[in-house]
């Protein structure tokens, strides 16, 4: 992504409680703030995700615009403010919901996103190596509108992963399956 948009037209906000993982795009522009690390950075970034996103619902409606799309393609011609592609990357989920006050917290924000954030340009990745049906809640799986899984163990961690098993017998370095809603 960050070599198909400019800085101004995409923006990372980025969350590594490993803090090794998504070190490599530390120095890069399009990267919003510091690379966070901790359950206490990922409320900070999902709250402020959940304010700007009620503030571009307010500009497509008042642009009369369906989605950030239609909102786009009418901004050259109209003037309008540039709203960049946002996305927000979770990784180790697991890790930063493990205390239950933060789990709350975070699944609160990160609810509101998935249900209706790509309508208005912003996007949540969230990523675990930890698999468990408790660990991302049923309503933010069906929510976020593309599922990927690497291979995994078991047809049970495949159906929690993707609702459907497969992801157990994939073969090779760099197989994945996907699924779209």
């Amino acid at each position: 992504m960050a070599r198909a948009y400019t800085p101004e037209q995409l923006q990372l906000h980025l969350i590594d409680p490993k803090t090794t993982e998504l070190v490599s795009f530390e120095d890069d522009p399009h990267v919003m703030g510091e690379i966070g690390g901790f359950a206490e950075d990922a409320i900070e970034i999902l709250e402020e995700a959940v304010e700007e996103m009620q503030r571009r619902y307010k500009l497509l409606k008042e642009h009369k615009a369906k989605d950030i799309s239609a909102y786009k393609t009418a901004e050259v011609e109209l003037d309008r403010e540039d709203l960049p592609w946002r996305v927000l990357v979770l990784d180790e989920y697991a890790d930063l919901t493990s205390d239950n006050e933060d789990r709350k917290t975070i699944e609160k924000s990160l609810r509101r996103l998935a249900q209706k954030a790509w309508v208005c340009g912003i996007h949540v990745i969230v990523a675990t190596q930890k698999i468990s049906a408790i660990i991302i809640s049923t309503t933010i799986r069906s929510n976020l509108p593309v599922q990927l899984a690497l291979r995994v163990n078991s047809a049970t961690d495949s159906r929690i992963v993707m609702d459907e098993g497969e992801a157990e017998a994939l073969g090779g370095k760099r197989r994945c399956i996907s699924k779209m809603h």
